[in-house]
């Protein structure tokens, strides 16, 4: 799969992360959608299935934990990655997240290097 071909949903409430998401995305001409919380991301992949979800940790409502588990639970089950991501991390955070079942990890703020993480996630 090639970059261009690449398609990213973000969930996640921050404006802030939202807004240096949406300029890498675009930058790479990458097609991408961010959500706001879990509840409607759930909603948005009953019919639709990027390759790559970054889910914010700490969410309103549902946290990323539980966005994971129900994400993991669906059926049929999305065949995408899901990245977790966070402002508030330790030197553990990596580790518990994937111990949680998530396939990755990329702190934030989010940077340049952000397509290239990705991409080598799928391969």
């Amino acid at each position: 799969m090639s970059k261009q071909d690449l398609s990213v949903l973000l969930v996640d409430d921050d404006p802030y992360s939202q807004g240096v998401f949406e300029l890498v995305m675009k930058h790479h001409n990458l097609a991408f959608t961010v959500l706001d919380d879990a509840e409607t991301a759930l909603d948005y992949l009953k019919a639709n299935s990027p390759d790559i979800i970054l889910m914010d940790i700490f969410l309103p409502g549902l946290d990323g934990y539980q966005a994971l588990d129900r994400i993991r639970r669906m059926a049929p089950v999305p065949s995408c990655r899901v990245i977790a991501t966070t402002a508030y991390y330790t030197r553990d955070t990596q580790q518990e997240v994937l111990k949680r079942g998530f396939d990755g990890y990329v702190s934030k703020p989010f940077d340049k290097n952000l397509v290239n993480y990705l991409q080598t996630i799928l391969n």
